[in-house]
């Protein structure tokens, strides 16, 4: 089926019957429906049916509502833009009066609910690895021709993204503006309390930092609060004349925004690991005194962070990061690895590292010849994804002048360069090549190739950071990639045997305590040691000579790796 929403104010507007076994909500203007629509994102499952919007512009609604100045056009380019993820189909109320018209709405609400129903088959459409290709352009078989503008592949991302004409984009932006203006983002999140965001504050200077014990809202706001404390850091040294500084409801739109761009039925690589790695980027910064200490900051990398939620921890009042009263970064003669601006630069990469995830690895991309893997030619493919769709469809639109910005004034490189090269850093296939640049190019790079390296270096790390993490979050992290790992085997096999993949995926609630994780699956030691031993040990002891006040990292990996081990003696 699908979910509807009708905007009109006239109480006395009667649908299609056709639509009466929907989900029907009834709307009087515009905003309330953009509202609910940045709501749904708090949700950690993938939308898996249509969303039609139903708009009356012959009832106009509200005088104070100002979308409702907008045309018809524009509140349907806003919503296809902005929340395409939701698969939505928006149609006029006149449409409905048109049988031809209706027939084809309730084919194309029955279509995607039959392409995109279950994990598996929401998976293999977002990839184009599936029998049915539903971008393909060359047949006009159902449901292909139906459903091809409204389930968001990553082709049709990367289609809309790559041909958006210059009128169109500058609509957009004015667009933004209006959601901005109209809409406080904070008032969205499911729980905004002071006393519940001085929580968030003490949680991101934590390195257990407890992603899994937060929401999608929380996670949101965590996003806010580092942004915010790196953008004040660049005012405090002097604002590049080019940079727009956001206010902070355009922070947090932004932080919405990005969320809303990434997958969150998928396990591992979902919104939460997207901030999980920003949050290990930041704290880096403040250890290597490239950003200034704040009061929340938890200098013990293996302090309890339970004590944050369940009160036995005495906590700052305040609903900011406080900037602490040491001097940090600022002593004596001490020069940064990075500027404030590289800085904000390498916490925004890694915000946007994974966008548009689809759950899968580019081996699979590539073995199974999904149309993004042909479109970059199997190399690093989602990676590439990754950096077009968030330089380009998010950033270009939400802060097109942080993209402009220089790494320092003399530079000839910008902050986007600087951006796309990070995430591209995140390809594992890579991962050895950045080991050797470490160990050998370092010391004679010019400056910007080592502001690149430094910055492409410490997301890697951030990336596969959840090793080195306190044992009760990094076996967290195990667990749930464990499960990724096996949705893409699943899928694998269907896709071999031609299956219809007509069932779905589902989970256990994820258990909190290390005893619980270790019954639900007990051989999960096994990928811990071979990731540890392959990847991550090697890269972690490396960077000690450079990046010394990491140490700690090197240290929790090596009392993990002594735990896993032990474990797998134990049990043979």
């Amino acid at each position: 089926m699908a979910r509807v929403f009708l905007i009109s104010s006239s109480h006395s507007f009667t649908l299609h019957r056709s639509l009466h076994a929907c989900s029907v909500r009834h709307l009087t203007s515009f905003t309330p429906l953009v509202r609910a629509l940045f709501k749904c994102g708090n949700s950690e499952k993938d939308v898996s049916e249509a969303t039609v919007v139903i708009i009356d512009s012959e009832t106009p609604g509200p005088e104070d509502d100002e979308f409702e100045n907008l045309s018809y056009d524009e509140k349907a380019l806003l919503l296809k833009y902005f929340f395409s993820h939701t698969n939505i189909i928006v149609i006029p109320s006149l449409a409905l009066t048109d049988l031809k018209l209706v027939t084809q709405l309730e084919a194309a609400i029955k279509s995607v609910g039959s392409v995109i129903g279950t994990r598996l088959s929401r998976v293999a459409a977002w990839t184009g690895t599936g029998d049915i290709r539903i971008n393909d352009t060359f047949t006009s078989d159902d449901p292909c021709h139906l459903v091809s503008a409204i389930i968001p592949t990553m082709a049709c991302a990367l289609n809309l993204t790559c041909t958006i004409s210059g009128s169109t984009e500058a609509t957009v932006r004015k667009l933004r503006l209006q959601l901005v203006k109209n809409i406080d983002f904070k008032l969205l999140l499911s729980v905004n309390s002071d006393a519940h965001i001085s929580k968030l504050c003490h949680s991101v200077g934590h390195w257990a930092f407890p992603a899994h014990e937060l929401s999608n809202d929380d996670l949101v706001y965590c996003v806010y609060l580092m942004l915010d404390f790196a953008i004040k850091y660049v005012e405090s040294h002097g604002t590049p004349a080019e940079l727009y500084v956001p206010s902070a409801n355009e922070t947090l739109a932004l932080a919405f925004m990005t969320r809303d761009t990434y997958k969150s039925g998928n396990p591992f690589h979902n919104f939460r690991h997207a901030v999980d790695v920003l949050q290990a980027c930041f704290y880096y910064l403040v250890r290597l005194k490239c950003l200034p200490p704040f009061e929340q900051f938890e200098l013990d990398p293996k302090a309890d962070e339970t004590q944050i939620f369940d009160g036995k921890k005495s906590l700052h009042p305040s609903c900011m990061l406080q900037r602490s009263t040491c001097t940090g970064s600022e002593d004596g003669d001490f020069v940064p690895l990075l500027t404030p601006m590289q800085s904000l630069g390498l916490l925004v990469a890694a915000l946007g590292h994974d966008v548009g995830h689809p759950g899968v690895t580019n081996a699979f991309m590539i073995k199974h010849s999904a149309p993004t893997s042909q479109i970059y030619n199997d190399r690093s493919v989602l990676e590439l994804y990754h950096s077009a769709i968030f330089t380009n469809k998010i950033l270009s639109i939400s802060w097109p002048s942080l993209l402009e910005c220089k790494l320092d004034k003399d530079s000839n490189l910008n902050i986007k360069q600087l951006i796309i090269g990070s995430i591209l850093a995140t390809d594992m296939a890579e991962h050895f090549e950045y080991i050797h640049k470490l160990k050998d190019e370092l010391l004679v790079l010019t400056s910007e190739q080592k502001v690149q390296l430094i910055c492409s270096l410490l997301i890697k790390c951030a990336d596969i950071s959840n090793v080195t993490r306190p044992l009760r979050v990094s076996s967290h992290w195990a667990l749930i990639l464990s499960r990724e790992f096996d949705e893409v085997d699943k899928l694998e096999k269907r896709i071999l045997v031609k299956d219809t993949m007509t069932f779905d995926v589902e989970y256990p609630q994820l258990p909190f305590t290390l005893d619980a994780i270790l019954e639900c699956n007990p051989y999960i030691h096994k990928g811990q040691l071979f990731f540890i031993n392959t990847f991550a040990e090697g890269l972690f002891s490396s960077i000690l000579d450079h990046f010394g006040e990491l140490k700690y990292t090197s240290d929790i990996i090596k009392e993990n790796k002594a735990f896993w081990q032990a474990r797998a003696e134990k049990l043979g």
